[in-house]
């Protein structure tokens, strides 16, 4: 039971990581919007690949690692790729 609401956690933040990284490439268009997209890819491959074909430790610690990287750097790409005024 907790680890399909994790998952359905994991979705919920990949998606919210995804969105606000193409969100932003549309808002303000520059490369380093790349890093959060791509890392929000891979946390919901390895979310996917954990829900589905059962999950070890490390996978589960994997998309926790990207979930978090994927926020950070989303952090940061808004960060540089904003102008400020």
């Amino acid at each position: 039971m907790i680890a399909r609401s994790a998952c359905f956690g994991a979705w919920l933040l990949g998606l919210l990581f995804l969105g606000l990284g193409v969100v932003g490439l549309i808002r303000w268009p520059h490369w380093v919007w790349a890093a959060p997209i791509a890392c929000a890819v891979l946390a919901l491959a390895a979310t996917y690949r954990l829900r589905h074909l059962g999950g070890t430790i490390l996978l589960g610690v994997l998309t926790l690692v990207l979930l978090a990287g994927a926020g950070a750097l989303t952090h940061v790409a808004v960060g540089v790729a904003r102008p400020v005024f």
